[in-house]
Protein backbone atom coordinates (compact mmCIF):
# COMPACT_ATOMS: atom_id res chain seq x y z
CA UNK A 1 0.00 0.00 0.00
CA UNK A 2 1.01 3.65 -0.19
CA UNK A 3 4.03 4.94 1.71
CA UNK A 4 3.94 7.93 4.03
CA UNK A 5 5.62 9.99 1.30
CA UNK A 6 2.37 9.65 -0.67
CA UNK A 7 -0.04 10.15 2.21
CA UNK A 8 1.93 13.26 3.22
CA UNK A 9 1.16 14.87 -0.14
CA UNK A 10 -1.64 17.41 -0.25
CA UNK A 11 -5.06 15.97 -1.08
CA UNK A 12 -4.95 17.79 -4.42
CA UNK A 13 -1.62 16.19 -5.39
CA UNK A 14 -2.81 12.76 -4.25
CA UNK A 15 -5.98 13.08 -6.32
CA UNK A 16 -4.07 14.23 -9.39
CA UNK A 17 -1.75 11.23 -9.09
CA UNK A 18 -4.66 8.82 -8.58
CA UNK A 19 -6.51 10.15 -11.62
CA UNK A 20 -3.42 9.87 -13.84
CA UNK A 21 -2.74 6.32 -12.64
CA UNK A 22 -6.37 5.29 -13.07
CA UNK A 23 -6.40 6.68 -16.61
CA UNK A 24 -3.53 4.36 -17.50
CA UNK A 25 -4.71 1.25 -15.63
CA UNK A 26 -8.33 1.62 -16.76
CA UNK A 27 -7.25 1.62 -20.41
CA UNK A 28 -4.67 -1.18 -20.17
CA UNK A 29 -4.19 -4.51 -18.45
CA UNK A 30 -1.63 -4.69 -15.66
CA UNK A 31 1.20 -5.93 -17.85
CA UNK A 32 0.64 -3.30 -20.54
CA UNK A 33 0.07 -0.34 -18.23
CA UNK A 34 3.05 2.00 -18.23
CA UNK A 35 4.49 3.82 -15.22
CA UNK A 36 6.36 5.96 -17.75
CA UNK A 37 3.05 7.12 -19.25
CA UNK A 38 1.77 8.06 -15.79
CA UNK A 39 4.80 10.15 -14.85
CA UNK A 40 4.83 11.79 -18.28
CA UNK A 41 1.23 12.91 -17.75
CA UNK A 42 2.09 14.22 -14.29
CA UNK A 43 5.40 15.79 -15.25
CA UNK A 44 7.27 14.08 -12.42
CA UNK A 45 10.33 11.84 -12.24
CA UNK A 46 9.76 8.10 -12.53
CA UNK A 47 11.58 7.61 -9.25
CA UNK A 48 8.85 9.57 -7.48
CA UNK A 49 6.41 6.70 -8.04
CA UNK A 50 8.69 4.34 -6.15
CA UNK A 51 8.94 6.84 -3.32
CA UNK A 52 5.15 6.60 -3.05
CA UNK A 53 4.69 2.84 -3.68
CA UNK A 54 6.91 -0.23 -3.47
CA UNK A 55 6.35 -1.26 -7.07
CA UNK A 56 3.80 -1.39 -9.88
CA UNK A 57 1.73 -4.07 -8.14
CA UNK A 58 1.64 -2.03 -4.93
CA UNK A 59 0.24 0.92 -6.91
CA UNK A 60 -2.34 -1.30 -8.64
CA UNK A 61 -3.50 -2.72 -5.30
CA UNK A 62 -3.81 0.79 -3.87
CA UNK A 63 -5.96 1.89 -6.82
CA UNK A 64 -8.12 -1.21 -6.49
CA UNK A 65 -8.74 -0.63 -2.79
CA UNK A 66 -9.39 3.07 -3.39
CA UNK A 67 -11.98 2.41 -6.11
CA UNK A 68 -13.66 -0.36 -4.12
CA UNK A 69 -14.00 1.94 -1.10
CA UNK A 70 -15.52 4.69 -3.24
CA UNK A 71 -18.02 2.26 -4.76
CA UNK A 72 -18.85 0.76 -1.37
CA UNK A 73 -19.60 4.23 0.01
CA UNK A 74 -22.29 4.65 -2.67
CA UNK A 75 -23.81 1.25 -1.90
CA UNK A 76 -23.79 1.75 1.88
CA UNK A 77 -25.40 5.18 1.58
CA UNK A 78 -28.67 3.40 0.69
CA UNK A 79 -30.45 2.49 3.92
CA UNK A 80 -32.76 -0.53 4.15
CA UNK A 81 -34.99 1.25 6.67
CA UNK A 82 -35.99 3.80 4.02
CA UNK A 83 -37.64 1.18 1.75
CA UNK A 84 -40.86 -0.74 2.24
CA UNK A 85 -39.47 -4.01 0.89
CA UNK A 86 -36.14 -5.61 0.13
CA UNK A 87 -36.42 -5.51 -3.65
CA UNK A 88 -37.05 -1.75 -3.75
CA UNK A 89 -33.97 -1.38 -1.57
CA UNK A 90 -32.00 -3.70 -3.88
CA UNK A 91 -33.05 -1.67 -6.91
CA UNK A 92 -32.04 1.58 -5.19
CA UNK A 93 -28.56 0.18 -4.57
CA UNK A 94 -28.20 -0.47 -8.28
CA UNK A 95 -29.52 2.98 -9.15
CA UNK A 96 -26.86 4.49 -6.89
CA UNK A 97 -24.33 2.30 -8.67
CA UNK A 98 -25.19 4.27 -11.81
CA UNK A 99 -24.40 7.46 -9.90
CA UNK A 100 -21.05 5.95 -8.94
CA UNK A 101 -20.32 5.27 -12.62
CA UNK A 102 -21.37 8.75 -13.76
CA UNK A 103 -19.51 10.58 -11.00
CA UNK A 104 -16.41 8.34 -10.90
CA UNK A 105 -15.93 7.09 -14.47
CA UNK A 106 -12.27 6.15 -14.08
CA UNK A 107 -12.93 4.14 -10.93
CA UNK A 108 -15.83 2.41 -12.66
CA UNK A 109 -13.76 1.62 -15.76
CA UNK A 110 -10.87 0.32 -13.67
CA UNK A 111 -13.10 -1.98 -11.60
CA UNK A 112 -14.73 -3.27 -14.79
CA UNK A 113 -11.29 -4.20 -16.13
CA UNK A 114 -10.37 -5.84 -12.83
CA UNK A 115 -13.61 -7.83 -12.72
CA UNK A 116 -14.05 -8.83 -16.34
CA UNK A 117 -10.95 -8.22 -18.48
CA UNK A 118 -7.78 -8.53 -16.42
CA UNK A 119 -5.74 -11.68 -17.07
CA UNK A 120 -2.21 -10.63 -16.06
CA UNK A 121 -0.68 -13.38 -13.88
CA UNK A 122 0.79 -10.89 -11.40
CA UNK A 123 -2.64 -9.75 -10.24
CA UNK A 124 -4.65 -12.97 -10.60
CA UNK A 125 -4.54 -13.75 -6.84
CA UNK A 126 -6.17 -10.37 -6.12
CA UNK A 127 -9.04 -10.34 -8.62
CA UNK A 128 -11.79 -11.93 -6.52
CA UNK A 129 -11.53 -9.83 -3.36
CA UNK A 130 -14.43 -7.58 -4.39
CA UNK A 131 -16.63 -10.61 -5.00
CA UNK A 132 -15.77 -11.89 -1.51
CA UNK A 133 -16.70 -8.51 -0.01
CA UNK A 134 -19.98 -8.47 -1.94
CA UNK A 135 -20.74 -12.03 -0.83
CA UNK A 136 -20.16 -11.13 2.83
CA UNK A 137 -22.38 -8.05 2.50
CA UNK A 138 -25.20 -10.06 0.91
CA UNK A 139 -24.94 -12.71 3.64
CA UNK A 140 -25.62 -10.00 6.24
CA UNK A 141 -28.54 -8.60 4.21
CA UNK A 142 -30.06 -12.05 3.68
CA UNK A 143 -29.83 -12.97 7.36
CA UNK A 144 -31.65 -9.75 8.27
CA UNK A 145 -34.33 -10.42 5.64
CA UNK A 146 -34.81 -13.97 6.90
CA UNK A 147 -35.58 -12.59 10.34
CA UNK A 148 -38.02 -10.13 8.74
CA UNK A 149 -39.74 -12.94 6.85
CA UNK A 150 -38.70 -11.87 3.34
CA UNK A 151 -36.78 -15.08 2.66
CA UNK A 152 -37.35 -18.68 3.69
CA UNK A 153 -35.21 -19.43 6.74
CA UNK A 154 -34.61 -22.98 5.49
CA UNK A 155 -32.66 -21.77 2.45
CA UNK A 156 -28.87 -21.61 2.79
CA UNK A 157 -27.66 -18.05 3.30
CA UNK A 158 -24.33 -18.82 1.63
CA UNK A 159 -25.99 -20.33 -1.44
CA UNK A 160 -28.45 -17.44 -1.73
CA UNK A 161 -25.65 -14.87 -1.42
CA UNK A 162 -23.56 -16.65 -4.05
CA UNK A 163 -26.57 -16.77 -6.38
CA UNK A 164 -27.37 -13.07 -5.93
CA UNK A 165 -23.76 -11.93 -6.39
CA UNK A 166 -23.31 -14.09 -9.49
CA UNK A 167 -26.57 -12.87 -11.02
CA UNK A 168 -25.72 -9.26 -10.18
CA UNK A 169 -22.37 -9.50 -11.92
CA UNK A 170 -24.02 -11.02 -14.99
CA UNK A 171 -25.80 -7.71 -15.65
CA UNK A 172 -22.69 -6.48 -17.48
CA UNK A 173 -23.04 -9.32 -19.98
CA UNK A 174 -26.78 -8.68 -20.35
CA UNK A 175 -26.16 -5.00 -21.09
CA UNK A 176 -23.64 -5.88 -23.77
CA UNK A 177 -25.64 -8.62 -25.47
CA UNK A 178 -29.25 -7.46 -25.18
CA UNK A 179 -28.96 -3.69 -24.86
CA UNK A 180 -25.82 -3.28 -27.01
CA UNK A 181 -23.92 -1.20 -24.45
CA UNK A 182 -20.32 -1.11 -25.69
CA UNK A 183 -18.13 -0.81 -22.59
CA UNK A 184 -14.84 -0.85 -24.50
CA UNK A 185 -16.01 1.91 -26.84
CA UNK A 186 -17.14 4.02 -23.90
CA UNK A 187 -13.77 3.56 -22.19
CA UNK A 188 -11.86 4.58 -25.32
CA UNK A 189 -14.02 7.68 -25.70
CA UNK A 190 -13.52 8.62 -22.05
CA UNK A 191 -17.21 8.20 -21.27
CA UNK A 192 -18.68 6.62 -18.14
CA UNK A 193 -18.66 2.83 -18.40
CA UNK A 194 -22.41 2.65 -18.98
CA UNK A 195 -22.24 5.60 -21.35
CA UNK A 196 -25.11 7.31 -19.60
CA UNK A 197 -27.44 4.45 -20.62
CA UNK A 198 -29.25 4.50 -17.29
CA UNK A 199 -32.60 3.48 -18.79
CA UNK A 200 -31.10 0.37 -20.38
CA UNK A 201 -29.28 -0.51 -17.17
CA UNK A 202 -32.38 -0.21 -15.02
CA UNK A 203 -34.35 -2.32 -17.51
CA UNK A 204 -31.72 -5.02 -17.06
CA UNK A 205 -31.85 -4.58 -13.28
CA UNK A 206 -35.64 -4.88 -13.25
CA UNK A 207 -35.42 -8.09 -15.30
CA UNK A 208 -32.88 -9.47 -12.85
CA UNK A 209 -34.95 -8.47 -9.82
CA UNK A 210 -38.02 -10.16 -11.30
CA UNK A 211 -36.11 -13.41 -11.70
CA UNK A 212 -34.47 -13.22 -8.27
CA UNK A 213 -37.72 -12.41 -6.50
CA UNK A 214 -39.40 -15.48 -7.99
CA UNK A 215 -36.40 -17.74 -7.35
CA UNK A 216 -35.80 -16.71 -3.74
CA UNK A 217 -39.35 -16.72 -2.37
Amino acid sequence: MSKTTFTNLSSEKQERFIQAALTEFAANDFQSASITAIVKELGIAKGSVYQYFDDKLDLWLYLKKHCEQVKLSYIKSIKRSEYSDFWKFYRAMYANGINFDLENPLCSQFLYRVGFKEMSPQVMPHLNTWKKQANAMFCQLIEAEKKAGTFNKKNSTDVMAHFMVTMSMSIAELLQKKYKVDFEKNIKKGKPLFGGNSKELMKAVDELIGLLEKALK
